[in-house]
């Protein structure tokens, strides 16, 4: 894609200076940007589904640990953070937040794992650049991380490029989409102590 140089982008209190861009479609991808990893670094993004809210800062300006009951160390890996201990109906399987999916993404090898290969069901993945991605539509029984259940965990099943890019092409993955995150309360990612910290609201 083309790509654009900003002078500069504020976010919060952060400002970046001289960067450039790829230029994508609003219609690919729902809004005037996206705000893209580099911009997080060392920062906390808060989603509060009950209030429907975001907000990026530091840890104690977004309310510290208080009210979260599960608390999640996850691994860094190219920027994002990676959660190993989860299971999908006994499947070990590393697990990334997608906030830019609507739907859980599952690579082939978590498909092949689950023996869900000859799905009837089709789903079409439109990237942020507007590729289309066939996948296979299947049902998983539960998603476990540590103490959180999250049940008939709808996924679509495709070696999407992110897997790669994270080094998760050959083992079961799963990118976990907002249909899933808007089961909780609240969902901090904090990418200065690499957590992930689950307010369980009507998941129990």
């Amino acid at each position: 894609v083309d790509t654009a140089h900003i002078t500069e982008i504020q976010l919060g209190i952060r400002a970046f200076p001289d960067i450039s861009v790829p230029l994508l479609r609003r219609d690919h991808i729902g809004a005037d940007g996206i705000v893209g990893l580099d911009s997080l670094r060392d920062q906390r993004v808060l989603m509060d589904f009950a209030r429907n809210t975001l907000a990026i800062g530091d840890a104690r300006g977004l309310g510290g640990d208080r009210g979260y009951e599960i608390v999640v160390t996850a691994r860094r890996q190219a920027g994002q953070l990676i959660m190993a201990d989860a299971t999908i109906d006994g499947v070990r399987t590393s697990v990334v937040i997608d906030t830019g999916a609507g739907t859980s993404i599952g690579n082939r090898a978590l498909q092949q794992a689950l023996r869900q290969r000859d799905l009837a069901t089709k789903a079409t993945l439109i990237s942020a650049t507007g590729h289309e991605v066939v996948a296979d539509l299947g049902v998983a029984r539960v998603l476990k991380i540590q103490d959180i259940g999250i049940r008939n965990l709808v996924i679509a099943f495709t070696d999407a490029p992110p897997f790669e890019q994270l080094g998760l092409g050959r083992r079961p993955a799963l990118l976990l989409g907002m249909r899933e995150l808007r089961l909780f309360g609240r969902v901090a990612i904090d990418f200065r102590t690499k957590r992930v910290l689950f307010d369980l609201g009507n998941v129990r």
